[in-house]
């Protein structure tokens, strides 16, 4: 495996993963503050930013991914 790729997952990747928990019991503290009649829309709207930061960081992500593998393909992949 390429060294970039195990540090990105070593120090940048776990690290968010291990978010997941305390961003979860949070959801839940935030939810239990309103009314009952509320939790239903209070968890899809924090599900709705969830998602749509998930997509941003694919998008992100992906832009690296390939501007890292620009540098070791012999054709030289073009990103504009």
């Amino acid at each position: 495996m390429n060294e970039t790729y195990k540090w990105l997952y070593d120090y940048y990747a776990l690290p968010l993963m291990k978010v997941g928990k305390q961003a979860d019991a949070l959801k839940e503290r935030i939810v239990s503050h309103g009314s009952p009649a509320d939790a239903l829309f209070l968890w899809d709207r924090l599900e709705d930013l969830c998602l749509l930061w998930g997509t941003e960081s694919f998008a992100i992500g992906l832009q690296l991914g390939l501007r890292l593998m620009a540098g070791q393909r012999a054709d030289g992949l073009l990103i504009s």
